[in-house]
């Protein structure tokens, strides 16, 4: 039983590298997207649900224009947005983007709709939690089989 568990952490943690590297490809390939001049219309801290917790985040929304077409998005950074449980965390972030204020807008060509602000990658705690679970498995197989259990 040891071996099985050993075998399934280590699977396991090599589908969180994989996700992992999938997320950082996507943070390589936004670094090489054109930019745009945009404005700030709106910068408002609002909640959201995540996994039956109301976590708080900024809902920043900009215009900018591309190829002659004025387009709206709301994309802070590449990946997943930031999440907070305090309330002046997500003030302070949403802040750093005041009503009028110029912004560079960072646009995937393909998609110009698709967009960040920050090109600071997103991953959340996906691929920890993805790690840790591995991992655990992978201990917990390693000691059984050690331990004869």
């Amino acid at each position: 039983m040891g071996v099985f568990f050993a075998i399934a952490g280590a699977i396991i943690i090599g589908l969180g590298f994989l996700v992992h590297m999938r997320v950082q490809a996507q943070g390589r390939k936004a670094g090489q997207w054109p930019t745009a001049a945009g404005t700030v219309l709106t910068s408002e801290v609002v909640p959201v649900q995540v996994m039956g917790n109301t976590m708080l985040t900024p809902a920043v929304t900009y215009s900018y224009e591309v190829g002659g077409q004025t387009l709206q998005s709301g994309g802070l950074r590449v990946g997943k947005p930031r999440y907070f449980n305090k309330p002046d965390k997500a003030a302070a972030l949403a802040a750093q983007y005041p009503v009028g204020s110029q912004v560079t807008v960072h646009y995937d060509p393909a998609t110009p709709a698709n967009t960040a602000l920050d090109l600071a990658i997103g991953e959340g705690y996906g691929p920890l939690m993805i790690y840790a679970f591995g991992g655990t498995l992978l201990v917990l197989g390693i000691f059984s089989a050690v331990m004869g259990v």
